[in-house]
């Protein structure tokens, strides 16, 4: 399934594993009502400011989330939605929470990386071999100056042809 959408003036995708950690690495989510709960938190969260959970799986000490979310949103951001909103609904459902921890629930900081279908190498032959057949008098050699880059008579393909 290809993951890029179509948003106002932009076409693409945008997705990001993500870890939160609870203060102190505390296992605050060993039982399954509590982790139940906090999935069904996430997923209001998700729908309430416009992003997307593919993907999830909360262990007795972390969560793993495989998000996808909009151009214009900042993964910061994001993040702050999830453990802030988070933080205050599951106090209020589940108040044995407080024993952990009475001022945090999640640790002040936050892992995340993107996700991609091509990598870097795939990305700069796209744009050597796209680019040659627009400057025949080799300047596209003065983007990556360390390589050369080699005659391509073939015509202009798309990304998704490269990730193969």
């Amino acid at each position: 399934m290809d993951p890029t959408r179509s948003f106002s003036h932009a076409y693409g995708c945008c997705q990001y594993h993500v870890v939160l950690v609870p203060y102190k690495r505390s296992k605050m989510f060993a039982r399954a009502d509590i982790r139940e709960g906090l999935a069904r938190i996430f997923f209001v969260i998700a729908e309430r400011h416009g992003f997307e959970i593919k993907a999830y799986e909360i262990m007795e000490d972390h969560v793993h989330l495989f998000l996808n979310i909009r151009p214009s949103q900042a993964i910061s951001q994001v993040i702050q939605y999830l453990k802030g909103c988070s933080s205050r609904e599951m106090r209020q459902v589940f108040p044995e929470l407080d024993g952990y921890s009475r001022c945090h629930m999640w640790s002040a900081g936050k892992f995340f990386r993107p996700i991609s279908e091509v990598n870097e190498d795939t990305i700069k032959h796209y744009i050597e071999s796209s680019q040659k057949k627009h400057h025949p008098d080799n300047t596209a050699a003065r983007a990556w100056p360390n390589k050369m880059v080699p005659e391509i008579t073939t015509p202009q393909r798309s990304l998704n042809d490269y990730s193969s």
